[in-house]
């Protein structure tokens, strides 16, 4: 049981999206706040914590505390939004596994949990099916579709997809509303799906776009 902590909503709901439905993890809770996973941890005792290592300042510090009180045996994996190395607190070393900054896309959060899931034994793999039916949509996509849904996998927004692509803001926000059209999702779903897709490379499934 897992439990995810972004000061960003649809940063956290993106990240609980990925270890739910391609690590095949169950995600207990999302969170925004310290007072939030205070919370969660208390009603879940989850076995990971994956979290924002900057939210509340130093304050992190009181989840993981409550974390190690309340189940020994759980876990922390903490998030950057910088490139620059997170310098993990000595004493917080021992039950960390690892740190991913969220500008390096989520297949390095899923290469830093491997370690991890291969000790947990009632881990199930595989995406969900009815995710699965709306990945294979994917495939209906048109090649500039496909590449805005790549630039929303990696966490970029609007602005910075449209200087990507050398498009406009506006043309950016009409692909993006043909886009969820066509799989049948919209606002945070359609980012959620978007970097579901990204990711699937790290169990090889065999999806792949329309080349026409």
């Amino acid at each position: 049981m897992v439990v995810v902590v972004d000061e960003h909503l649809m940063v956290a709901q993106s990240i609980a999206g990925v270890l739910s439905e391609v690590a095949g993890l169950d995600v207990a809770g999302v969170c925004v706040s310290v007072d939030e996973v205070m919370v969660s941890i208390r009603c879940a005792l989850p076995e990971l914590l994956v979290l924002d290592a900057r939210l509340g300042g130093e304050t992190h510090r009181l989840a993981v505390s409550l974390l190690q009180r309340l189940n020994p045996s759980g876990r922390v994996m903490f998030m950057t939004d910088s490139l620059e190395p997170f310098d993990v607190p000595t004493d917080l070393r021992p039950v960390t596994i690892g740190v991913f900054s969220k500008k390096q896309g989520w297949e390095v959060l899923l290469d830093a949990l491997q370690s991890w899931l291969l000790l947990q034994p009632d881990r199930c793999d595989g995406a969900s099916t009815p995710c699965m039916d709306r990945l294979n949509a994917i495939g209906l996509l048109s090649p500039r579709e496909h590449t805005l849904l790549l630039e929303l996998g990696s966490g970029h927004h609007n602005k910075q997809i449209a200087a990507r692509l050398m498009l406009s803001d506006a043309t950016v926000d009409t692909y993006r509303k043909h886009v969820a059209a066509k799989l049948g999702v919209s606002g945070s779903e359609l980012i959620r799906l978007a970097t579901l897709y990204r990711c699937l490379r790290w169990q090889r499934l065999p999806l792949v776009p329309n080349p026409h």
